[in-house]
């Protein structure tokens, strides 16, 4: 005879013996004390957590002799113990997924009527989703006015699929997956009861194994056992996950290599992998861990501890797209192992997402540390062949010490500074005068308007301070345009809006902002209405902002100084007409005329005077 499984020897038989389904035992006790038993019930949930055996059990209440007064079957009466041993005619039990037709359906309500030697007849339907439409309406009749000693408990593990005609005649009870420590009890009740010799390690990749499920819990046992021990436990997810902590492939694709060589397949192990990161995501957003046990909760915090929340999600995302993947790829293992290159190289992935996580580690740890000179004089931060003694700290001076060695760069080759203008020993004069002139912006940078005279000397320092002071005055091109399009332009008056939102800043002059325009139409149109940008510009900055009109040639340079020749305003169309250009009609004619002649050489004039009205009367 055939070994009985742990899972089928050791069901519940009683509602004590239910482990993590609370709600549901207290309202079915509660139903049958107070004999308020439906005549139709929803049991839902996932696979494994008791949904059959509680129906089981609710007929055995409904037809136990010597029933408890908290409504728990006695389990020794004569009914108890034919539903047991699946000998009673008042429990029937139809697997739904296999007699889903309307004949199987039809065949079953023309047996509802027929009497049974207990008080109830309990119809279990295990999987009614799978019914058929037509087996479906077949049963709605049935299920909403059975009779009076029928009930009905229809079993699922997806009650989405259920059509609301059905669940509406139905009491929905939901079964939820059963905690981890839960059930950790649980398997070692049963390991103490069947007098089986495994250890806590064991009982906890059980566990695991089971994911909330008892009955898959009792199963991944029954396998420990009959294998003497944990024989697939997976190794290779904790040197993975060490590898994308550590930003190491090496040790990943070993682990992963050496898996597959013992017969494992790749999505087993990227789907042990995916369950971890997921425990410790939920374990650093601080969700409830509580359907995982205290090994496996301490596992998930660890790993949250080494990776970062950017890092787990994008992880997360990886593995399961390369997952889906793999359902359709001629060699899976390619999938995986593209996954995990793309996790543990974060340095050649160009995707936004790894972008957005190398970010976050310079955020969280900084900029990697430079190696520093080792002389005793720093070497002045212009010059481009020293390297800088200590490394900036932010990405904003990062920049500008960039922006300093451009333009440095550009100074020596336009203009290289002469040996007799620079003292021999005055190094740390020429550095302190250096650092101490101010830094061009970056739009001057990109506009090319670079100083043309090296910072290295003290004159040339000084000359750099007089013009950066100059256009210190000015916003930068990158400012105005920010400036205009989030605040300035929007609060505008309506004819200065429509006219100036057709223009650009380009590079400013030494003296103004420029603003660019299509053409000299469009300049002059400008012109009447620029009092009102220019107090936009004023109340913006808190300064007065000159503002130059020019036509726009399609570049950032700054255009000639050439200012516009003022135009007089013109409010009223009948002002700009000139009387003394006015000619009369007759002469307009003529001159209309000519012109026709002119264009067509060979035409002729042809006049035709119309009869007098007087002649055609007598």
């Amino acid at each position: 005879m055939a070994l009985q499984a742990l899972y089928r020897r050791y069901r519940p038989g009683s509602f004590a013996e239910l482990r993590g389904q609370e709600p549901v035992v207290r309202a079915l006790q509660n139903a049958v004390q107070q004999g308020r038993v439906g005549h139709a019930y929803l049991f839902s949930g996932p696979r494994g957590t008791g949904k059959t055996s509680t129906a089981r059990i609710l007929a055995k209440a409904l037809n136990c002799t010597d029933l408890s007064s908290d409504g728990e079957p006695c389990g020794k009466c004569q009914s108890c113990l034919d539903i047991a041993n699946n000998a009673s005619y008042d429990l029937i039990e139809l697997d739904a997924a296999s007699n889903n037709k309307v004949d199987d359906v039809r065949d079953l309500i023309s047996r509802v009527a027929i009497g049974s030697p207990g008080q109830a007849k309990v119809y279990v339907l295990d999987e009614v989703h799978m019914l058929t439409p037509g087996a479906e309406n077949a049963l709605l009749k049935t299920l909403e006015e059975p009779p009076e000693h029928v009930v009905f408990v229809l079993c699922t593990t997806e009650p989405h699929k259920v059509v609301p005609t059905i669940r509406s005649r139905t009491q929905h009870l939901e079964f939820n997956l059963i905690d981890g420590d839960v059930l950790a009890n649980h398997a070692r009740w049963v390991v103490e009861q069947a007098g089986l010799e495994v250890d806590n390690d064991a009982i906890n990749h059980a566990v695991h194994r089971g994911a909330g499920s008892a009955r898959d819990t009792l199963s991944a046992l029954d396998q420990i056992v009959a294998a003497g021990g944990v024989a697939d436990r997976l190794d290779a997810v904790d040197a993975i996950v060490e590898a994308l902590a550590g930003q190491d492939y090496g040790p990943a694709f070993v682990a992963v290599h050496e898996t597959l060589r013992s017969g494992r397949e790749p999505r087993i192990i990227g789907e042990a992998l995916l369950d971890r990161l997921r425990n410790a995501f939920l374990s650093k957003m601080g969700a409830d861990l509580s359907h995982l046990t205290d090994a496996q909760q301490e596992t998930a915090r660890a790993t949250a501890a080494q990776i970062p929340p950017a890092g787990l999600t994008r992880a997360l995302e990886v593995l399961g797209t390369a997952l889906v993947d793999m359902r359709q790829a001629p060699d899976p293992r390619v999938d995986l192992e593209v996954a995990l290159g793309r996790l543990t190289r974060r340095d050649l992935d160009t995707d936004l997402s790894a972008l957005l996580e190398r970010v976050e580690r310079l955020e969280r740890h900084g900029p990697p540390p430079s190696t520093s000179s080792t002389g005793s004089t720093d070497p002045a931060p212009d010059s481009p062949d020293s390297s800088p003694s200590s490394s900036p700290s932010s990405g904003h001076e990062r920049a500008r010490a960039a922006i300093a060695q451009l333009q440095a760069k550009q100074t020596a080759d336009t203009e290289p500074p002469s040996a007799a203008s620079v003292p021999q020993d005055s190094d740390s004069d020429v550095a302190s005068a250096a650092d101490r002139a101010p830094r061009p912006t970056l739009g001057a940078v990109r506009a090319g308007r670079a100083p043309a005279t090296s910072p290295s000397s003290p004159e040339a320092a000084g000359a750099t301070t007089v013009t950066d002071d100059s256009d210190a005055s000015l916003p930068s091109r990158e400012e105005m345009v920010v400036a205009w399009a989030d605040a300035i332009l929007g609060n505008l008056p309506n004819r200065a809006r429509i006219r100036f939102q057709a223009g650009r800043f380009i590079a400013n002059d030494p003296r103004s902002v420029v603003f660019a325009l299509s053409d000299q139409i469009h300049l002059d149109r400008c012109e009447e209405v620029r009092e009102a940008v220019d107090d936009a510009l004023r109340e913006h900055f808190g300064r007065p902002v000159p503002l130059r009109l020019a036509i726009d040639d399609d570049s950032t340079a700054p255009p000639p100084d050439i200012q516009p020749a003022p135009v007089p305003p013109v409010h009223d169309e009948v002002e700009a007409v000139d009387p003394d250009g006015l000619i009369d009609e007759e002469t307009a004619t003529k001159e209309a005329i000519s012109k026709l002649m002119a264009a067509f050489p060979d035409s002729e004039l042809v006049t035709f005077d119309p009869p007098a009205a007087s002649s055609q009367q007598g």
